[in-house]
């Protein structure tokens, strides 16, 4: 079964993204969804808490479609730099932050879900940034499903926690697409690493997907709204809906441990 999830940021300044895309992402997503709604795949998009107070419109549209929203912290962990990600590192173990902002940060994040009507049920942390401090405020916020993991680990539940590993190669973490400059390496720039041809990666994609459905394995799969809008305009992401349309899909929530 494929679980296929895609990350939305209110802008970062200073990445490809916002240079390309402006403000946030949003609009991008909408393009995303529809070609998903064609072929019929279920999707989860994380978002941004700040997101619903900023572009209200734009998540009405998205909801049209068969995707569920989660959450992807409230605005990227606010101004963030080098230096507040060495403080962040150094002194609280991940670049989340301090416990306190961890908190407070997942709170604001689930009221601006329910100011809109909806249950913040599954979560990814920006950047991956998650700790196990990070597991149990989620947890306390009746979020029960995270996927801010990689690997090939199969899904597990921890806590009151399900985890699902993304275990296939991420497209930002492995498509060159864009100009790989000096600051595209700052970790809180583009995740462009500017390894491989995005059909090298589809066909690694492929192979991964085909794989785990021999061995009754789920595929989780992040790909960005963003990246396929800069890459070609979601020309690849057609053909990666076309051949994943073959295939059971399922939203994060709805995911069960065998």
């Amino acid at each position: 079964m494929i679980f296929l999830t895609g990350d939305v940021h209110d802008g970062i300044k200073g990445t490809l993204e916002y240079e390309k895309l402006g403000k946030d992402e949003l609009e991008a997503a909408e393009n995303y969804v529809k070609i998903l709604s064609k072929y019929k795949i279920k999707s989860t998009l994380f978002l941004n808490g700040i997101s619903f107070k900023k572009n209200p419109g734009k998540i009405k549209e998205l909801l049209k479609f068969d995707v569920e929203l989660g959450g992807h912290t409230y605005d990227n962990f606010g101004k963030m730099n080098i230096f507040k990600s060495y403080i962040n590192r150094k002194f609280s173990g991940c670049i989340y932050g301090s416990s306190f902002y961890q908190k407070k940060d997942i709170e604001k994040t689930r009221k601006a879900f329910e100011k809109f009507g909806l249950k913040m049920s599954s979560w990814r942390t920006h950047c991956y940034g998650s700790n196990e401090k990070t597991f149990n405020f989620l947890k306390n916020n009746d979020v029960r499903f995270v996927s801010d993991l990689l690997g090939k680990q199969k899904p597990f539940e921890k806590n009151n926690i399900i985890h699902l590993p993304i275990n296939i190669p991420v497209d930002q973490n492995t498509i060159e697409y864009g100009i790989l400059r000096t600051e595209n390496r700052n970790p809180f720039a583009s995740c462009t690493k500017g390894r491989i041809r995005p059909e090298e990666w589809f066909d690694i994609l492929k192979k991964r997907v085909s794989e785990n459905e021999k061995k009754g394995a789920a595929s989780i799969i992040l790909i960005h709204p963003s990246t396929m809008a800069i890459l070609d305009n979601f020309k690849l992401f057609e053909k990666i809906c076309k051949f994943l349309s073959k295939y059971s899909t399922g939203k994060i929530s709805e995911f069960k441990l065998k």
